[in-house]
Formats: structure tokens, C-alpha cells, sequence
């Protein structure tokens, strides 16, 4: 295939995700007449999907979206060529036929994955969507050894990471010896988040007394039928010791895997979440890649044999970081590691074409970004949401709300956003419409978990 850019790990700020935004409609303009394969990025409503979308559109590559909403915020961005409706992923089966409908009747796209769903589910039919797509995707047992947290931890402990204690119940039952073990509050959380119905994070449990009760509520949140016929275990919950830090901060390392070797490392922490003890970062900060957490995640990927975007997320105690979470796909501010340089989508893109040497420029990228210059990432729209329902509801103190819209503002010159962008306006738009719609489907879910932050 022809050469698409010539990139080094440079460009920073809001602005300047890969080079400056005129370099990048310059080379666009010049490569859009070259053959280049399309991609198809599927569950074009996440926040990852659209700064891919963003990402591949600016330099030329023809982009189709695909989402079961029409309304779905990346297939409005301008740098979509096309966008197409499809069945819900956790309908799997109609998905994965639509998938291959789609590679038979059309040109040979690039698939990356988007989601969980979308990870497991293109290694797990790998072999015949290869047939019709460029991917990249490992084996499926890689894959799920990475999202199911019984064998995550394991994988982690044995590559030198600190993971939270933890235990596995097969039944209510073996509660007992969690009530006694364990140090409370503890979570309830989905053994994987892989084909999960509702996509709750978790539940928080203060008391002992409790969990007997909240562990059976928490079982009868259900899993798709495609992944329990292969995995009947994945539908019993965990329990897992709560950091109280967690509220206060999550450390995250991302980049790219590629055969044992770590491209473009960035660190950030995540500084508020909704809910604000277990849920979707809303604010970003950069941070330092810190090397003995990295050389750890260097360890895993090594071991597990893992190749592609990945997030990893800790929790920084007095006794050390513990790993609780490794994402292998995009996520949700994959836009801020963009702007900070590191084109993601496009290392992806590169690997699913075996171009493995485009990811050479970024095997260093980590000791040139060792200081951080005070660059955030802001959900705004949900913050906004946030801070005003949770002000009315008394949710939130005077002073708490003051301080936020005081970092916004202070950090408002150094802020990469999650869907707003002065060249690409529509996805803001869609996505304010796509909150609204959401919690009017799910009034009790905006009230528990915006206006009165519960969990």
C-alpha cells in the first residue's frame, strides 16, 4: 500500500493531535486521491469511536461508522464518509452476520475494535472475518484473559503488578468468608464487562451485613447469551476491596502493544468520575509515565501475547498502585493521548495492515513526555450536567462545585474535549441529544446516579 504519513510522536495541545490541524488537512488533501483502505468503526456512539473517526478522517482515510443509533455521534463527524445502521452488538449473532454481509459486498475495510464487545468479539470470529477485513485482533483467549478479572489479576500478579485483594463466590453462599476477610467497604463488580446488559461498573458495599443482599441483586444483571454459552462463570459477580484513593483519583497508562514491545506511553489520572466512586471519567489530567508501573504492563502484554491499543487503570494507595483494570481497545479519553502526539487509531490502523514499522517513531515517545505540561481532558456537557444537578440536589457542596468550575476555567486554555471541536461541530450536538434522550428512557438512573451521586 502506499506510505500514508511520514509521523513522528510530535504535536501537543488541544489542537495538535497528530501535527498541527493544517498539516493535517494538507497531507489529507494530498493523500485522498491514493488507494488507501477504508476503515469501519463500529459503536460509533462512544467517545473513542469518534476521536478515531476524527484521527483516520484527517488523513485521508475513508471512514464508515456503524451503530444501531442513528443518532450515534461519530457517524455525524465530517470526517466520516459514510455511516450505516447495524444490530446492537449484544444481539451478537445478528452483529457478527452483518459484519461479514458487510465485508462481502464491500471493498476490504480495516476493522478496529471499539468496545469490550466489539475486542472479544472480532477475535473470537477472527478467522472468517479475515476473509473480508484487515485486522489485527489476538486469539480470543488472549483477549478474554485480559477482560474476565479472575484471570486479569492473575496474569498481573505473575507480570510483578499489585492487584486489590479480591474473591471469587461461585454462590451466595461463599459470602461468608468475604464478610470475614475482607477489610470494608467493598465493590460488586461483573467478572467481565463483555457482552454486560446494563454496563454497571459496580455496586458499593459499606457493611458485611449487606452483601449477602446486594450480591444477588447485583447477579441478576445479566450477561449476553453469546458469551454465557462459552463462559457460564463470567455471570457470577466479584467482590473486591475499595480503595477509598478511587474517589479520589485513578492512574492511567495507555498506548500501543505490539509483539512484546510498548509504543507512545502516556499517563493521566483520572481526577472525577460519574458516580463519583465508581463510574465514567469525566476529568483528566496528565500525568507522568511512571517505569516501574509500565515496565510491569510491559511484563503482561509480553506474557499474555497481546498486540493493540490499550488503557490500563490504577488505583494509587499508601501501599502502591494496584492495577483494577486493562482495557485492549479504545477508550473513552483517547482523544487526550491524540492531542498529547500519540495518533492511536492510526498505529491500529498501520498493525491491521501489517505496516509494523509506522509504530517505530513511537517505541521512545515515553521518556520524551517524563514532564507533564498541565494538559487536561473534560467531558464538558456531562460535567456541566453534573455539577448543576448535583448543586440543586445537594449532592454537592457550594465549595465543591466552586473548586470544579475553577479548574475548568483555569485549565480551559490547556483542554482537550471529549466530542467538542471547532472544525467538527455536529458530534456535540448529537451527543447533547443522545444524553437527553438516554436519561428520559432512564429517569431513576439520571436521578440515583447524576442528580444524587449513588452507587
Amino acid at each position: 500500500m502506499s506510505r500514508l504519513l511520514e509521523l513522528g510522536p510530535g504535536g501537543s495541545g488541544a489542537a495538535g493531535a497528530v501535527a498541527t490541524r493544517d498539516q493535517l488537512e494538507m497531507r489529507a488533501a494530498a493523500h485522498a486521491a491514493k488507494a488507501v483502505p477504508p476503515a469501519l468503526l463500529t459503536m460509533a456512539s462512544y467517545n473513542g469511536t469518534l476521536a478515531a473517526v476524527r484521527t483516520l478522517g484527517r488523513v485521508g482515510i475513508p471512514v464508515t461508522t456503524a451503530d444501531r443509533s442513528a443518532l450515534a455521534t461519530g457517524g455525524w463527524s465530517r470526517f466520516a464518509s459514510s455511516r450505516l445502521q447495524c444490530p446492537d452488538v449484544r444481539d451478537s449473532g445478528r452483529f457478527v452476520e452483518w459484519l461479514l454481509d458487510f465485508g462481502r459486498r464491500r471493498e476490504k475495510h480495516v476493522l478496529l475494535p471499539t468496545s469490550d464487545d466489539t475486542a472479544w468479539l472480532y477475535s473470537l470470529h477472527r478467522e472468517e472475518l479475515s476473509r473480508h477485513f484487515h485486522l489485527a485482533s489476538p486469539p480470543v483467549d488472549v483477549i478474554y484473559r485480559l477482560l474476565n478479572k479472575v484471570t486479569l489479576y492473575e496474569e498481573a500478579v505473575a507480570s510483578g503488578l499489585a492487584v486489590p485483594r479480591a474473591w471469587f463466590p461461585e454462590r451466595v453462599d461463599d459470602l461468608d468468608v468475604c464478610r470475614r476477610e475482607a477489610r470494608f467497604p467493598v465493590v460488586i463488580k461483573p467478572r467481565t464487562q463483555v457482552l454486560f446488559r446494563t454496563q454497571s461498573k459496580g455496586y458499593y458495599v459499606e457493611h458485611p451485613d449487606e452483601l449477602p443482599k446486594r450480591y444477588a441483586s447485583f447477579a441478576e444483571q445479566r450477561h449476553a447469551d453469546g458469551l454465557l454459552k462459552l463462559d457460564p462463570s463470567a455471570a457470577l459477580p466479584i467482590v473486591q476491596e475499595f480503595h477509598r484513593e478511587a474517589a479520589r483519583g485513578i492512574y492511567c497508562i495507555s498506548g500501543y502493544a505490539h509483539e512484546g514491545q510498548l509504543y507512545g506511553l502516556q499517563g493521566a489520572r483520572k481526577v472525577l468520575q460519574q458516580p463519583r466512586r465508581l463510574g465514567i471519567g469525566l476529568c483528566f489530567e496528565e500525568a507522568a509515565v511512571l517505569p516501574a508501573l509500565a515496565a510491569g504492563l510491559g511484563t503482561l502484554v509480553t506474557r499474555t501475547g497481546f498486540s493493540g491499543v490499550f488503557e490500563a487503570e490504577f488505583i494509587e494507595t499508601r501501599h502502591g498502585a494496584v492495577l483494577i483494570d486493562f482495557n485492549p481497545r479504545f477508550y473513552n479519553q483517547m482523544a487526550f493521548d491524540i492531542a498529547r502526539g500519540v495518533p492511536l487509531p492510526l498505529l491500529a490502523y498501520y498493525a491491521a495492515l501489517g505496516d509494523g514499522e509506522r509504530l517505530e517513531p513511537f517505541r521512545e515517545a515515553t521518556s520524551s513526555r517524563a514532564q507533564p505540561h498541565g494538559r487536561v481532558f473534560v467531558d464538558l456537557l456531562s460535567l456541566r450536567l453534573l455539577l448543576t444537578a448535583q448543586r440543586l440536589s445537594g449532592a454537592l457542596s457550594r465549595e465543591e462545585k466552586k473548586r470544579w468550575t475553577e479548574w475548568y476555567e483555569t485549565n480551559r486554555s490547556r483542554c482537550t474535549y471529549a466530542v467538542a471541536d471547532s472544525e467538527d461541530r455536529l458530534p456535540a450536538w448529537f451527543a447533547g441529544m443522545q444524553l437527553v434522550l438516554r436519561y428520559a428512557r432512564h429517569p431513576r438512573n439520571f436521578v440515583r446516579y447524576v442528580v444524587l451521586n449513588r452507587k
